[in-house]
């Protein structure tokens, strides 16, 4: 379809900024690693409020059940559900990815009590966007947060599924394994955990979820202009807010110097 090919090359330059961002040549050592993931943790936990949108949207999940309007999407959502809130941790056990991120986290010595301390306060009732703004976050969460509240609460699934498929990054896994790696060699220790965490994180993304992605996309858009216009516009934001919490990360890593 024409119109997922012009929204893509609409978005070529931000993706290009993304992709050539200096933060990743500023990730040196466990030392950085540590404040890029004490940071990006709710990046990862966002993640899951946008596909459990998602999957609200596409899926049934009302009682009485009744067919989903696109079988192919619902499958495709339920999926990846499967695979990033009940995945085999290495003892086998199923575990979530954020819970698989954080236990990470603690292996190579970053900080999770900020974040644990972030959930507990909505699970209280306190609700996200009062979490939001009373945590003490970086701005440059705080906004990559509340764009992702803010697009869920439109309520429409083509804005949803733009923001899913567009604005979430592919480059750290391969980044990390090469960081962590040489940390274990230097150090004599290893990271099990993290090192899994990286590889399935690879595995399960693989070359599947991308296209279908795009498909998703280009179904809950179908000829619409109007629908279309409005997912291209929240693509680009979604790149934009990725792309300054980068910033804002990279200039917390200079300053530990």
């Amino acid at each position: 379809m024409k119109e997922i090919n012009t929204l893509e090359a609409s978005l070529a330059p931000l993706r290009a900024q993304l992709r050539e961002h200096p933060l990743y040549q500023s990730l040196n050592s466990l030392k950085d690693v540590r404040i890029f993931m004490e940071q990006h943790v709710y990046a990862v936990w966002d993640f899951m409020s946008l596909l459990k949108a998602l999957q609200q949207q596409l899926s049934c999940v009302a009682v009485p059940w009744t067919p989903p309007k696109h079988p192919s999407l619902s499958r495709f959502i339920n999926e990846i559900v499967l695979g990033e809130e009940s995945d085999t941790a290495l003892d086998g056990k199923a575990i979530s990815h954020y819970k698989m991120y954080t236990d990470a986290m603690e292996e190579v010595g970053a900080n999770t009590q900020k974040v644990t301390a972030f959930l507990a306060g909505i699970q209280s009732g306190g609700g996200v966007e009062k979490a939001i703004e009373e945590t003490d976050l970086l701005p440059a969460v705080k906004d990559f947060l509340s764009f992702t509240f803010q697009t869920i609460g439109s309520q429409k699934p083509h804005l949803v599924a733009a923001a899913f498929t567009f604005g979430r990054e592919d480059l750290i896994p391969d980044m990390f394994i090469e960081i962590v790696g040489k940390a274990a060699k230097k150090n004599e220790q290893t990271y099990p955990q993290f090192m899994y965490y990286l590889n399935r994180h690879i595995e399960i993304d693989g070359d599947e979820h991308g296209p279908l992605s795009l498909k998703m996309v280009s179904e809950l858009c179908g000829n619409d202009p109007v629908k279309w216009a409005e997912a291209t516009e929240v693509a680009v934001a979604a790149l934009e807010v990725r792309i300054a919490l980068w910033d804002a990360i990279t200039e917390q890593i200079k300053a530990a110097v």
